[in-house]
């Protein structure tokens, strides 16, 4: 499947909005940088990155090469060619947008708030991703400059799943859940949100999903509650 490029008004949508737009996701993942939802494929993929209530803020979209994507920078659009635009191309148009870069990224202002990242393969220089989000999400997946770097640092760690009594399955039908816990790991709250359309599935499953254990959420490595999403096949 090739999923369609997002529109940036998703950005600080519901999660249900991507799902509407690209059906079920493929996968979930809870990360120390925060929780993943993939949708697409190998071959063309939308990564969201989203806060513990499933709001987008920010994605990541991976297309095949020849794909053109536009995207309009303070007025003024842009076209960007998968396996085509290379990184000094995207510099010399963009120079007047530039924030900063990295090894085989480049971060260029969308908006007072927000960027948008272009990542190149590390041995063609030829775009491979483009990664649009608010500036606070940007620095935690490590393309934006800690903006004050004197100060303390406090490196999280997110909680890991020890034993679950549920079997991710590959159906067609996929049910996203939060799952709330203390400092202990424990699960104290089980929320649906994304519903498989089989509300009684999802009622029973919540209620399973409620004796997981977790390695607990580390805050320089002292423990602390934390949040997860789940994503089950059916």
């Amino acid at each position: 499947m090739t999923v369609a490029p997002p529109t940036v008004d998703l950005l600080h949508r519901p999660l249900a909005a991507l799902v509407r737009a690209y059906g079920s996701p493929v996968s979930v993942a809870t990360k120390d940088d925060g929780q993943h939802v993939f949708f697409g494929d190998a071959a063309s993929s939308l990564e969201a990155i989203v806060d513990d209530d499933a709001t987008v803020h920010a994605f990541d979209v991976a297309l095949p090469a020849g794909t053109r994507y536009a995207i309009d920078v303070d007025g003024v659009a842009h076209t960007l060619t998968f396996g085509t635009t290379t990184s000094l191309g995207a510099r010399n148009e963009l120079a007047a947008d530039a924030e900063t870069e990295g090894p085989n990224f480049r971060v260029f202002r969308r908006g007072p708030t927000s960027d948008f990242v272009l990542v190149f393969d590390a041995k063609t220089s030829l775009l491979a991703h483009v990664v649009i989000g608010d500036r606070a999400t940007l620095l935690r997946l490590g393309y934006l400059t800690d903006p004050r770097p004197t100060q303390t640092r406090f490196p999280f760690t997110a909680p890991r799943l020890k034993h679950s009594g549920v079997v991710d399955g590959t159906g067609a039908a996929a049910t996203v859940l939060r799952l709330d816990l203390d400092r202990g790991g424990v699960v104290r709250k089980v929320s649906v949100v994304v519903p498989s359309g089989d509300d009684a599935y999802d009622t029973q499953l919540a209620g399973r999903l409620g004796s997981d254990a977790y390695e607990p959420a580390k805050l320089s490595g002292r423990p602390i509650g934390g949040s997860v999403l789940r994503e089950v096949r059916h």
